[in-house]
């Protein structure tokens, strides 16, 4: 099925698990030597001080629980669109505001908001052309409701980027082995809490011909011992084009496809999956693909 609108919004049931920890120390007092008698001794030779070795520059941590990072702040103008997927939640459209911090997390995406203290984001990655990541802590608001992330299997995952202009009249892309959030638990058969999250890995292919873009994806997702496969193959008419296949919309396996400017001559697949893994339990995450 393709959506020619680049907004789709579903609301699903879904039910959250949650879980937490800390600690502190302080200094003793310092004890205080008595003076002894001063006894003569022999000169001492003066202390062989060490060459320090070279300082090595290493990247800073992400502030707060914040992980990943960005390799440019996120260009946002009139083209600009968004993905967005949490528990109960599917939605894409034009990304108007966008507020991104010094880390490269988005705070603000359309209408959606993240507050609270702390908000935490994981996976972020992007640069001048997209921006994605998987809100992990906090609150985030919307239209129609809101809801807390606490740390545990809810995440809210998302993408924004900028849409092609047009597409090309032929060509044949070749794509990196993409950006991943982390597959995030969202219910099916239950799982300990140490298999509520995943990992991610794919290949993604586009080509373009007079009927327009032709896109190949392959998406491999495991959790707690377990895995799942995304494979989808669709076409899409106009720069615009949204492709939803499979089970997208519904529990399952399945995926939302779009294409990106990636600026400088390069070109952006964008996918939103659904997994089943072999065990019964589902997840979903966000995926982009830089291809040229």
């Amino acid at each position: 099925m393709q959506l020619n609108h680049a907004f789709v919004l579903t609301l699903i049931a879904g039910s959250l698990v949650a879980c937490g920890g800390g600690g502190s120390s302080s200094p003793t007092d310092p004890v205080v030597a008595v003076n002894p008698p001063v006894t003569p001794v022999a000169p001492i030779a003066p202390p062989v001080v060490p060459v320090a070795p070279p300082v090595v520059p290493v990247t800073p941590t992400a502030t707060g629980e914040n992980t990943g990072t960005v390799s440019a702040r996120f260009v946002n103008g009139d083209n600009s669109r968004f993905i967005f997927t949490s528990i109960g939640l599917q939605s894409s459209g034009k990304a108007s505001l966008v507020v991104q911090d010094a880390s490269g997390a988005l705070s603000t995406i359309g209408g959606i908001f993240l507050t609270g203290n702390p908000s935490v984001t994981r996976e972020i990655s992007g640069d001048a052309a997209f921006a994605q990541g998987r809100w992990f802590k906090g609150a985030f608001s919307y239209s129609s409701g809101a809801t807390t992330l606490t740390g545990n299997n809810a995440s809210a995952h998302y993408v924004a980027y900028n849409v092609l202009a047009a597409l090309p009249a032929t060509g044949t892309l070749t794509c990196d082995a993409g950006a991943f959030t982390a597959p995030s638990y969202t219910g099916g058969n239950s799982v300990s809490s140490s298999a509520y999250f995943g990992t991610a890995s794919g290949t993604a292919s586009v080509s373009f011909d007079a009927s327009g873009a032709k896109v190949a994806l392959s998406i491999d997702a495991s959790a707690g011992g377990s895995t799942g496969k995304v494979t989808a193959s669709t076409s899409m008419g106009s720069a615009a084009s949204s492709s939803i296949t499979g089970n997208y919309l519904s529990s399952g396996t399945g995926a939302q496809l779009m294409l990106g400017d990636g600026g400088a001559g390069r070109y952006l697949l964008i996918a939103a999956y659904k997994a089943q893994l072999a065990n019964g339990a589902n997840y979903q995450g966000m995926a982009t693909f830089r291809c040229s």
